[in-house]
Order: structure tokens, then sequence, then C-alpha cells
């Protein structure tokens, strides 16, 4: 696989040591753990960090993932939506995707060029765990952290010196994976290598209506991860991973020959950080460095024209970044109880496209820095408090052929109060306001002529109030949050008049979304575990001084329901069913507001399996074997992602996984 080029340095994860002062009575959510390659003595009867779920391995594997796409839609209030560009995107609360972070092994994944990224080209390439965070609990999850944001974790040994997993599977319509990660320990290392196969000829269209026209995807993937003690109080982190693949874009079925139908011949991916985290006494320290390189082709002349060579002035699209990270932070133990925590944050991203073969190439730069400083006490055992203040400040020094804007500050706090109900039970109150700049491309890009630019957009505003409780018992677990948002200057799509069928970015006056969301498990016995999760969501956008007109892409409602029948050998199952509410979709065709009502829709889910385990001793657990059957949207029930953008019918698969 050819790789983009390499030009600068490594990777962070880094953030807050947990401090042995505070014993296991220290709830996780107070920002003591942050280094997930820690073994924290008693961590597992903490209670769970509240507006966080994990998910842990056998809950990802059970799912047969080909992509972060497959796993989005597991964690609460979260919803995975493709547009129309292909791009699969995470949808945290109803909030726009720009609003979320993914981070693989504390790497930031979304492109800075967009401030999103396809879900469906991060591979599950020796992952081990994911964790979800809703809402905004703590200001140094980084700048553009609005609604959350999804954590890819590596995997763990559990106490053994090696393991290897193999994974194969195939289905319908040319549906093909395979996955090969080994993990073991080489003296003080903690060695990970994997890499995978994902491919599919395409997605068949619900209630039996054939194929979705160009929907193949192929994509390879490597993964190199190294991970070590330093001293008795620090660890570091080195990780390296690329992936190239080639996908096809379905066009919008209502839009008929108007319909954009490209594809992306080309898109790769490379990361490489380093992260170090230490103690010194009463200081802990956290570093991080990280380089991103992307760069992808866009053919948009259509299948009659795809197999034809290139000719001079060819809409044809080429775009490469390259990105550098930085974290620094700080901490200062004050007593038992006390902390104060300062971090800074350093993004420099430049961006290249050619939009015609043989035309001329435009940059763009930008500067994103953020710095934070947060306190935290906790006093009689039970009460915490949290309160954070921060800075961020974005600045553009290219911008192509267009006009450059003015730099952005914005101030942004949080504050949080917290109260242990018990060991494992905890209720909280918090108040929070963070700014998310506009993108390069908000601005400046024209998205082969579908948008037109607006160098003038203003940064959006999020000021938001949350209440919330969780709690954990032997076999079960719940939490529960009540929660208010306001978006000022919210950037939002607005069809342009006129027959070019265009839209235009556009700062809206003010976006409310008041939402409610609950989620829980019950281990009714080893074998079988029951999980739920709802979110009721009212969005609605302020125009003449009251909240009437919807927002666009906001469900009312989202659920998911799962049961799931496992044992260590032997039969198993599982049932799942995805529920998502009505909700408004840009529609082109629509010449009254662009906006059409999409009805709410439920697609269920189905796994058979059978496990084996043979041989094994008290250092080696021996070989584990498990084949599966998979249904996807057994009833084959038709949702759109988006106006003229159905989801996959039904798809049935299979597979084999070996763990040795």
């Amino acid at each position: 696989m050819k790789l983009p080029p390499i030009g600068a340095a490594v990777l962070m994860v880094a953030a807050v040591f947990y401090h042995p002062a505070f014993g296991n009575e220290a709830p996780p959510d107070s920002g003591f753990v942050e280094l997930e390659d820690l073994v924290v003595s008693g961590e597992a009867s903490a209670p769970p960090l509240a507006g966080s779920t994990k998910l842990g391995a056998p809950a990802v594997m059970v799912r047969d993932p080909g992509s972060l796409a497959d796993l989005g839609g597991l964690l609460p209030s979260v919803r995975v939506a493709t547009n129309s560009r292909g791009d699969s995107h995470l949808m945290v609360r109803g909030a726009p995707e720009r609003h979320s972070q993914a981070f693989l092994d504390g790497i930031p994944l979304n492109l800075p060029w967009d401030e999103r990224v396809d879900l469906e080209t991060i591979p599950i390439t020796g992952v081990g765990r994911l964790e979800g965070r809703r809402g905004l609990p703590t200001l140094l999850d980084g700048p553009g952290v609005l609604a959350g944001s999804v954590r890819i974790l590596p995997p763990q040994l559990h106490g053994l010196t090696q393991r290897t997993r193999v994974s194969l599977a195939a289905g319908q319509h040319g549906l093909g994976r395979v996955g090969l990660t080994h993990q073991r320990e080489a003296g003080s290392w903690d060695l990970l290598g994997a890499g995978s196969w994902h491919k599919r000829d395409a997605w068949p269209l619900p209630q039996n209506n054939g194929l979705r026209e160009n929907s193949d995807l192929e994509q390879y993937s490597i993964l190199m991860r190294g991970s070590r003690p330093v001293s008795d109080t620090g660890r570091l982190n080195l990780l390296a991973t690329a992936w190239s693949g080639e996908k096809g874009v379905p066009p919008e079925l209502h839009l008929g020959d108007d319909a954009r139908f490209w594809r992306y011949p080309v898109r790769k991916r490379a990361l490489f950080g380093a992260s170090l985290a230490m103690g010194h006494g009463e200081w802990d320290f956290t570093s991080l460095l990280a380089a991103d390189f992307f760069a992808q082709e866009i053919d948009p002349r259509g299948p009659d024209n795809w197999d034809q060579p290139l000719s001079e002035g060819d809409d044809y699209e080429k775009d490469y970044d390259r990105t550098g990270h930085a974290q620094l932070g700080a901490t200062r133990w004050l007593g038992a109880h006390s902390r104060l925590s300062f971090q800074g944050n350093v993004r420099y991203t430049q961006h290249r496209e050619l939009l015609t073969f043989g035309g001329p190439t435009y940059s763009y730069a930008q500067w994103l820095t953020g710095l934070v400083l947060e306190g935290e006490h906790r006093w009689a055992e039970i009460w915490s408090l949290r309160a954070g203040a921060g800075w961020d400040h974005a600045a553009t020094p290219e911008s192509g052929d267009k006009a450059k804007t003015e730099g952005f500050d914005a101030p942004a706090y949080n504050l949080r109060l917290s109260r242990q109900l018990g060991r494992r039970s905890e209720a909280y109150l918090s108040a929070s306001q963070r700014s998310r700049f506009p993108s390069l491309r908000e601005l400046y890009s024209g998205a082969l002529g579908r948008f037109v630019p607006n160098p003038d957009l203003r940064p959006e505003r999020q000021d938001m109030l949350e209440a919330g409780m969780t709690a954990q018992g032997t076999n079960w677990h719940f939490t529960g949050a009540a929660f208010l948002q306001y978006l000022h200057d919210g950037i939002e799509k607005e069809k342009i008049p006129g027959p070019d069928q265009q839209f235009r970015r556009v700062n809206r006056t003010k976006i409310r979304v008041p939402g409610l969301e609950v989620a829980g498990g019950w281990r009714v016995r080893p074998d079988l575990e029951i999980t739920g999760q709802h979110t009721i969501l009212v969005a609605r956008v302020q125009e003449d001084g009251t909240y009437d007109q919807p927002a666009e892409d906001r469900p009312d409602y989202l659920s998911h329901w799962a049961i799931n029948w496992s044992d260590f050998t032997g039969p198993g199952a599982l049932i799942e069913a995805a529920v998502i509410g009505p909700r408004w979709s840009a529609d082109v065709s629509d010449n009254i507001d662009g906006l059409k009502r999409l009805p709410a829709a439920v697609r269920w889910n189905a796994r058979l399996s059978w496990r084996w385990e043979m041989g094994g001793g008290q250092e080696s657990p021996g070989t584990e074997l498990e084949a599966h059957l998979r249904l996807d949207n057994v009833f084959d029930q038709w949702s759109d992602y988006q106006v003229g953008l159905p989801e996959p019918g039904r798809v049935f698969s299979g597979g084999l996984m070996v763990k040795m």
C-alpha cells in the first residue's frame, strides 16, 4: 500500500493522572482517570463516568464491525448518518456532526479542513474498547468538542503474555472482511500489530428494490502500537497507522439526472504520534505530538467517463492535508482532595486542493489554539466542585484565491457540581459555554459547485445546562440526564433561490434543543444481558422571536435496545432494534423552505453464534473459536439517512473468529 509522505513527528493521549490520595472512593468522572493503559486498583467497583458509556471488547466484537460507522449508534443519544458526499458522521444529542470529535488512542481524527470525519473510513483495526462521552463535562477534551466524543482505545492483555485474533466474514453483494491482531509483551513493552481488509460491491436497497448505485467500497489498513511504563509513575505510547481505499458515492434518488454522481478513486490517510505522561511528587505532566497526512481524489464525471483518460479542464478534485497536533498539560495536586490543571493545545493544518485537471492548486491554512485552566475540589467525601475557564483562537494565514477572514477568539467556561449518592451512584449539575469556529471548507469551499462560499460566517456558541445521575448495582447500571442547549449563530444550510439548486452556509439566529436521555443495562444472569437507551429531543430554530421552526437533521427521538445471550462455550444470540424518530432533512427540490419531513423507522438486527474453547492453562487461555451468522435489517425496513439517501436493506453474512 502506497502511503502519503511522512514529514513530522508523533502522537498523544495524556491528560490527568489518577492520584492515589483520592482512593477508590473518588468518582471516575472527576477527571482523575485519563491514562487508559493504567490499571487502577478498585476501578471496576467505582461508579461509571457520568455522561460516558464504555463498550468493552465483547460488546464491540459481537457487532462484527467493518468500521467505526457500525458502532457509533450503540452509544446513547448518538446517531450515525450518511450525507450526499457518502460520508458517515457522528451526531450526538442531535447536534451537527462538527460538534463532536473522534479520537484514536488520543489522536484527533476529525479532518481540520472540514472539522468532521467519515466514520466509514476509520477501520476497527486493533481496536479493543470504545468510550463515548456526551455533553461537555470538562474543557480538557480540547477545542471544538461541544456535543461529545468517541474514543477508540487499544485492547488489553489482561495478564497474558501474548494474544492473537483472526476474524473472517463474508456476505451478500460481495461483502468481505479480514482482520488480524497480535499483541504481546516484549520486555517492558506492550506491542500491538494489526491489519484488515474490508470490501463490498454494493448495498441493497430496502424492500427488494435492487442494488444501490455506486455504493461499493474497498479499504486496507495497518496499525502498529507500542506502550511501556516510564519510571514508576509514567507511560510512553507510540502509534503509527494508515489506511487506503476506494469508495463510491450513491446519488440522491429524488434528484434523478440532476443528482451528483461521483466517487473517491483514491482516499488514504496516515497518522503518527507519541504521548508521554509523567508524575513527579505533587506534579503530573502530559505531552503529545501527532502528525496527520490525508489525501483524496474526487471524480465527478459519472460512470460513463470514470474509465476514460482525464483531459485538461475536466472537473476532478484532488485534496492534500497536512496537520500537526501538540498538547502539553500539567496538574498540581493541592493536598488529597484538590487539583489545579493547565492544558494547552495547538493545531496547524494546511489544505491544498485542485478542482480541475491541469488547473491551479489553491492552498488554505489554519492555526487553532486553546488554553484551559481547570480546578477541582472535593470535600466531605461526597461533594465535588469542578470549575474551568478557557480561551480558544483561530487564525487563517492562507485562504486560496479568496479574501482572508479575521481571526476568531472565544472564551469558554465549565462549572460542575456533583454529589455521590453511595459508593456506586452520583448526581450532578453542570453549566458550560464553548464555541466552534467555522472550518476552512465552510468558509471557502464551493463543494464542486453545490455550495456558495461564505467567508462572512461567524463562530457558533453553545450554552448548555445539564442535570443527571448515574447508578450501578451488582448486575445493573443506569444513567439519566436532562439537558438544555442553546446554539447561538448556529451554522446551517440555506437554499439559494434559483434553478442551480445550490446551498449556502449561514448563521441562524438561535437553535434551542431541550432533551432527555436514559440508558441502562441488566445482566439477568451471567450469560444474558438486556441493554437499552432512549433520547427525546425538541430542536427548534428561533424565528421572529419564537422557537417554532424545525432544525435540520435532528430527530425527535432515538432508541436502541438489545438482548445478548452469550456464554463461554456453546450457542449465543443477539437481537437488537435501532429506532429513529421523525426529522426534517434538506431537500433542494423543495421550493418552499428546502426541507422535507422524514418518517420514523425501526431497524432490527439478529445474530446467531456458537463458541468453542480448546486447551489452555493458568497462563494461557487456549484457543477460542466462534462461528456466527448475521442478518442486518431483518424486516427490510426503509429508512432514509437524508432525503433520497436510504440506509441499506436486508444483508445476510457469516464469519469465523479465532483467538489464540
